[in-house]
């Protein structure tokens, strides 16, 4: 019931302000309308009207002024292209003045690498026993990769000790490397503990090794006293 009643009561909202539109019309139409007696006759002009005025005229239309440059178009198009290629090229010199140069570190030899990490485990007082034997490993095996060239680093303790019979140094001095790689992996491995004495004592021949099998630059370069042969002379060969 109240739905209806809202609709009827839009419905003559509606249709009252329609009849107000109407009427407003129909009130503006009767304004502009004029009487019946004022009518003008044609050919008379009409008493009230002013009369044409024939000394006034319009005004003119706009005249250009300025300056026409058509060839101005292209030059600024061309100084614009310049301005970005010189813009690029300043941006590529300075990103290459800015680039790191690359210097070339000449290898140390494998000797030097050893002895100057053995120094930083050479204090072994208080020092872990797992741990240092760790490193020791790792320090020899590293060593014998670079002197010999046997992958002594990714090798286990099995596939090793083959290899040291094959290295080019001291029978004794094989066979006591062989016996430092099995005393390490009950510690490295199994939880055994050791001795600070034992730990000296390891470190002290792993120096050892490092030092016998060190190349002698002294043996190895010709000796300064020899000559090259003189030739023989002329009709006595």
């Amino acid at each position: 019931m109240k739905i209806v009643m809202r609709k009827w009561s839009c419905i003559v909202v509606g249709l009252i302000i329609c009849l107000t539109l109407v009427q407003g019309v129909a009130a503006l139409d009767a304004e502009k309308t004029p009487p019946a007696g004022q009518a003008a006759v044609p050919g008379q002009v009409a008493p009230d009207m002013p009369e044409p005025m024939t000394d006034i005229h319009d005004i003119r239309g706009p005249v250009p002024v300025g300056f026409d440059a058509p060839w101005l178009i292209p030059v600024l198009l061309t100084l614009a292209g310049v301005l970005i290629i010189l813009a690029l090229v300043w941006w590529w010199w300075r990103c290459r003045s800015k680039r790191p140069i690359d210097t070339i570190v000449p290898e140390l030899p494998p000797e030097m690498i050893a002895n100057e990490a053995l120094g930083e485990i050479g204090d072994v007082r208080g020092v872990d026993g797992k741990a240092f034997y760790f490193r020791l490993s790792a320090i020899l095996r590293q060593y014998i990769f670079g002197r010999f060239g046997v992958g002594a680093p990714e090798m286990t303790t099995e596939e090793f000790l083959p290899c040291i019979d094959r290295l080019a140094v001291d029978r004794e001095l094989a066979r006591q490397l062989k016996q430092l790689c099995r005393s390490m992996d009950p510690v490295k491995f199994g939880g055994v503990t050791t001795m600070e004495k034992q730990m000296e004592a390891d470190l002290f021949f792993v120096r050892s090794f490092v030092r016998q099998t060190t190349p002698d630059p002294v043996a190895d370069a010709p000796p300064e006293d020899s000559a090259p042969p003189k030739a023989l002379p002329s009709g006595r060969e």
